[in-house]
């Protein structure tokens, strides 16, 4: 290829724009990061695109819009030899009543490597017509509340769960956090400046920032960006604010165990949230597609 057919990435966004509006620079250094892409560079420094560049481009684009394909799918798909030129035959395969395999790829690679701390379904065995409630582990026995009050000793804090891990007291620095996640400055500045990472303390960044990061680093390997997440941030401190309203009456109460009472409510309030949370969005998402978790 020529240097007269080599393009900068301000060109390439113009040539991408009118079936991609969306398409952005970072975006396109994103996928570059994500070796889904390789420009050449000129000798200052700047990114160089070829028609070839162009068109895998599109191609990537497309399986994310069209199939819903995560990067790590398409990377996949590439590896194996797959890529631009070769979906004129997938779309025939889908007309003559064939799987649609971007879905179903896109939604087992979410069953088998998306695997979040978050509660476990209700047991298999319940019946469907029963309308006892499901709580978390660690939450308030159901059996409990039905028969008569129990006196004695105030219950013992409920050991590490899924909601409340064990994730020790080693700190991490800005850097050993942006390591272990596996993200770059760039992404790592952007977990920053949208307030998804909370502010180190002095001895730095505890386990939940780490966590939260490599969370983070899970998304952006499916295409979404920083931007994105904002609303897990907004949607957890909007029902923090909700919990502490319901419990902050119970710590103002003039009993010696007020305290503790909040701070058990607290708690079984952010186990039944999460639940909640779970349920509602399995009901959003529906079931997956028969047969695809086994397979």
């Amino acid at each position: 290829m020529s240097d007269d057919s080599s393009r900068s990435i301000g060109e390439i966004l113009d040539d991408l724009r009118g079936d991609f509006p969306d398409i952005s620079v970072s975006k396109i250094r994103f996928l570059e990061s994500q070796g889904l892409i390789t420009p050449e560079r000129s000798p200052s420094g700047y990114r160089q695109f070829t028609d070839d560049d162009l068109e895998l481009l599109r191609w990537i684009l497309r399986q994310q819009r069209d199939h819903y394909l995560p990067l790590k799918v398409i990377r996949r798909r590439l590896k194996d030899g797959d890529g631009p030129g070769r979906e004129a035959a997938a779309a025939s395969a889908e007309s003559a009543g064939g799987p649609v395999p971007g879905r179903v790829a896109a939604a087992a690679m979410a069953v088998e490597e998306a695997r979040l701390t978050l509660p476990e379904p209700a047991p298999a065995d319940r019946a469907p017509d029963d309308d006892a409630v499901w709580f978390v582990p660690g939450g308030p026995d159901p059996a409990a509340s039905s028969g008569p009050a129990v006196t004695g000793p105030a219950p013992q804090p409920a050991p590490a769960d899924e909601l409340w891990p064990d994730r020790g007291a080693t700190r991490y620095s800005r850097d050993d956090v942006r390591r272990e996640a596996g993200l770059d400055e760039r992404a790592m500045a952007e977990l920053e400046s949208f307030g998804l990472l909370p502010a180190p303390g002095p001895d730095g960044h505890d386990a939940e920032a780490l966590r939260i990061a490599e969370l983070a680093s899970a998304f952006f390997g499916y295409g979404v960006e920083a931007r994105h997440l904002r609303m897990y941030k907004r949607f957890a401190e909007q029902e923090a604010t909700l919990l502490g309203q319901v419990a902050m009456p119970m710590a103002n109460a003039r009993d010696a165990g007020a305290a503790a009472k909040a701070a058990e409510a607290l708690n079984d309030l952010a186990r039944l949230g999460a639940a909640l949370r779970l349920s509602l969005l399995r009901l959003s998402i529906g079931p997956p597609p028969r047969g695809m978790i086994e397979a």
